[in-house]
């Protein structure tokens, strides 16, 4: 079977719940830049659940596959900053307060993103527990910041295993000499190569 990126003939029930993250881009651009607040978030939601959902599904089908990964790492590569942008928009006084630590992660975030594009030639893919955990974190704080303010305690919570999660992709990439995707993390890297 192909698993060309856009050979939509071959594509599963999870590589359409990706594909929707992709092809919500133009929405979620037009909800954030026209200041629909409520509209944005719903849409947001969905292509977080869908992120959740694909995941999920591949494993429980045993369907984890090359393509599958690489549609799971554009979406979120595409949904994340609109997370960020709408920081800027609907929650600017949040952003300012914070902007040291956000500032480091979305720094690492971007250092990660250039080292896999110089090293691979192109975004890493690893989803390790870490980062998997990481996302569900910030996510929660994300939408908790909207509908009950900043609970300080989520953040940095989240804030903590996100950027640990960053700092060990940037490890794997340096330690995989190709790419490799759904990467467990650096311990079960580390387990292998002694087993080796």
């Amino acid at each position: 079977m192909s698993q060309s990126l856009f050979n939509f003939k071959t594509y599963r029930l999870q590589d359409w719940l990706s594909a929707y993250r992709l092809l919500a881009v133009p929405l979620l651009l037009y909800t954030l830049l026209s200041r629909q607040q409520v509209p944005f978030l719903v849409l947001l939601s969905l292509s977080l659940a869908t992120d959740a959902l694909d995941s999920l599904l591949a494993r429980w089908l045993r369907q984890q596959d090359k393509r599958g990964g690489q549609l799971d790492s554009y979406g979120d590569l595409l949904t994340v900053p609109f997370m960020l942008a709408s920081l800027f928009i609907f929650k600017p006084a949040f952003l300012e307060e914070q902007a040291v630590l956000l500032s480091l992660l979305v720094g690492l975030y971007f250092l990660e993103l250039a080292s896999s594009i110089l090293r691979y030639g192109k975004p890493s893919s690893f989803h390790t527990y870490l980062d998997k955990t990481s996302f569900i974190l910030l996510g929660i704080f994300y939408f908790s910041l909207f509908l009950f303010g900043f609970i300080d305690w989520l953040f940095y919570a989240a804030m903590a295993v996100a950027i640990l999660g960053e700092l060990e992709e940037l490890v794997l990439v340096l330690l995989l000499p190709r790419w490799q995707n759904n990467v467990k993390g650096l311990y079960w890297l580390l387990q292998e190569k002694q087993l080796k």
